[in-house]
């Protein structure tokens, strides 16, 4: 999506992102170019840079941290710590500090306790690094244990809002382009069905199917709440890709790329982004 932007001139000066919309933020919302991102999906051989901050899959688990040794049910909250992540981000991000980001980077995730949505970045909670926001947005439940961050446990923000393009809204935007891949795959007449392709196929289909449908409610919500905000969705079909398909990785990359063409393209038909001075960017996981 990011790719189809910068080809039709389309430039951004506000990010939300929860999980790898986060991430997403984070980066390229500090001038990381597009290309240094996509090379951490890159096979090895393939690779262009020797970037730090490659984001490919292993750079994500950690070990447990000693104390937390000493608290089996925290222990066992999660498969791995996502220290690693945030110790990567804390090194290598151009700025750790949101106060000294030229644009709005704003990061969601989910208080574990039930305190609800949380929110990082300029005009909220600001004095949080980065890195910090980041680890919190992308805890996956069960796969990671929930970040602490000033005795406040915080699990991927998608759970609570799959997307928050209010946030952006009271930043001042009037367009929004929403970028997800959450859309339930469709079964032909004549194909085999979802059914048979085990327990993950299963598990997949059904979270993209809860997941689309709170981001479609979420959207019609939004468009009748801000009548005079214009919301751009693009969220492309990815099939039976799985989202960390690191072989797919280009196939899912141009999937993106092309569908962000057509509705961008389309919405530039419009007359949709002129004349204007400011777009904002809402990116979800």
């Amino acid at each position: 999506m990011l790719k189809a932007c910068e080809e039709l001139g389309i430039g951004f000066d506000v990010f939300v992102g929860a999980s790898a919309g986060a991430l997403v933020g984070a980066t390229y919302g500090q001038g990381i170019p597009l290309d240094v991102l996509l090379d951490g999906y890159r096979l090895p051989w393939r690779r262009k840079y020797d970037s730090a901050l490659r984001l490919h899959a292993s750079r994500f688990f950690g070990a447990p941290r000693a104390r937390d040794l000493l608290s089996p049910g925290y222990l066992t909250s999660g498969l791995f710590s996502i220290d690693k992540l945030e110790q990567l981000l804390g090194k290598n991000l151009p700025q750790n500090d949101f106060r000294r980001v030229d644009k709005t980077i704003l990061v969601t995730a989910v208080d574990v306790d039930g305190r609800g949505r949380v929110v990082f970045g300029k005009g909220y909670d600001e004095s949080t690094p980065i890195s910090q926001a980041v680890a919190a947005s992308c805890c996956v439940p069960g796969l990671f244990r929930p970040y602490e961050i000033n005795g406040r446990y915080h699990l991927d923000g998608e759970l609570v809002r799959t997307l928050s393009a209010d946030l952006a809204v009271e930043a001042g935007v009037d367009i929004v382009i929403v970028s997800n891949i959450y859309r339930q795959e469709t079964i032909r007449e004549g194909q085999r069905s979802i059914a048979h392709r085990g327990p993950l196929g299963v598990l997949t289909q059904s979270l993209n199917i809860v997941l689309s449908e709170k981001e479609r409610r979420g959207l019609d919500l939004y468009a009748r709440t801000y009548p005079k905000v214009t919301f751009i969705n693009v969220s492309p079909d990815i099939g039976s890709y799985g989202y960390l398909n690191r072989y797919a990785a280009r196939s899912l990359v141009m999937r993106g790329y092309r569908e962000a063409l057509r509705e961008l393209a389309a919405a530039k038909d419009r007359g949709v982004f002129e004349p204007r001075a400011d777009l904002k960017l809402v990116s979800g996981g």
